[in-house]
């Protein structure tokens, strides 16, 4: 798995973690739930859109990363990814709500449930903490969550916000170090 992938991994990790969650209890298919932005949801009943991108300031990498005897890489990025997840059902109107409800409800239990992705094999696990990218849900203002909605002449729909996080991008950049190959220790004494 090539290093630059990891925040399509991260996206597909959460997708991975809502088909288990809502396949086929609540939606009938796989394919209904796939990564899209607002404006080109295509059929789609589930979309996570990734809005933004940001450092994760709480995690400083300064060291550089020994890969090998004679061979340092240079200091990961830690990243934070914002999602939005939205539902786009066409199901029966005297249904719909019902149903978007349902699938809010098992969303939010499963996020919490499996609150983290193995970042090697971004897999959902139940145990945030040790390295494992975290899902938390986001609790936005009305004003904000609208302004992320930037889908021209389309009403807001209701959504959910999670931040998934810290999510490594490791340099490419190395440097060749040499090792000590040998000591000398020589001791001189001092006449008094």
């Amino acid at each position: 798995m090539a290093d630059y992938t990891k925040i399509a991994d991260t996206g597909n990790g959460m997708l991975t973690l809502l088909k288990e969650a809502l396949i086929p209890e609540l939606l009938n298919s796989p394919d209904q739930i796939g990564l899209c932005s607002p404006e080109d949801h295509g059929d789609y009943a589930v979309g996570l859109w990734l809005y933004d991108v940001k450092t994760d300031n709480s995690i400083q990498a300064h060291e550089m990363a020994d890969i090998g005897r004679n061979t340092q890489r240079y200091p990961s990025t830690y990243l934070t990814l914002y999602y939005m997840l939205t539902l786009y059902l066409q199901s029966d109107l005297k249904y719909r709500a019902v149903q978007e409800h349902q699938i809010m409800g098992r969303v939010i239990q499963a996020f919490r449930d499996k609150a983290a992705l193995k970042p090697d094999t971004f897999t959902p696990t139940g145990e945030p903490g040790g390295g494992n990218i975290r899902l938390q849900m986001l609790d936005l203002d009305m004003e904000v969550k609208t302004r992320i909605w930037t889908v021209p002449n389309t009403a807001y729909r209701a959504s959910l916000f999670y931040s998934a996080g810290p999510v490594e991008i490791p340099s490419t950049r190395k440097k060749p170090v040499r090792r000590v190959q040998e000591i000398d220790y020589r001791f001189t004494g001092k006449d008094t």
